[in-house]
């Protein structure tokens, strides 16, 4: 599944009304790195960080970008889930 952490939708608002783009590579890349155990949480921060765009994820990391991403506020949950709801379409 390709996710893009450059230019994430992010809701402005619970009303869902208004959205706008965010870089959000550096700020989540973090949470993972500080909320998350494992190898596999640190290569994915990494990739996270270093990612340009557009990018392949597995499984398994779109299971820890969840996991990592209930450690954030619920309008950063809910951009994910809907980010990652778009590309399963």
């Amino acid at each position: 599944m390709k996710l893009n952490f450059k230019e994430m939708k992010i809701q402005a608002g619970i009303a869902d009304t208004n959205c706008y783009l965010q870089d959000v590579r550096e700020t989540f890349a973090d949470v993972i790195y500080r909320g998350c155990n494992g190898i596999a949480a640190l290569e994915l921060a990494r990739k996270i960080y270093k990612s340009e765009g557009e990018e392949e994820y597995t499984e398994q990391e779109i299971g820890l970008i969840r996991q990592a991403a209930s450690l954030c506020t619920p309008q950063f949950i809910e951009s994910i889930n809907e980010m990652i709801k778009e590309e399963e379409i």
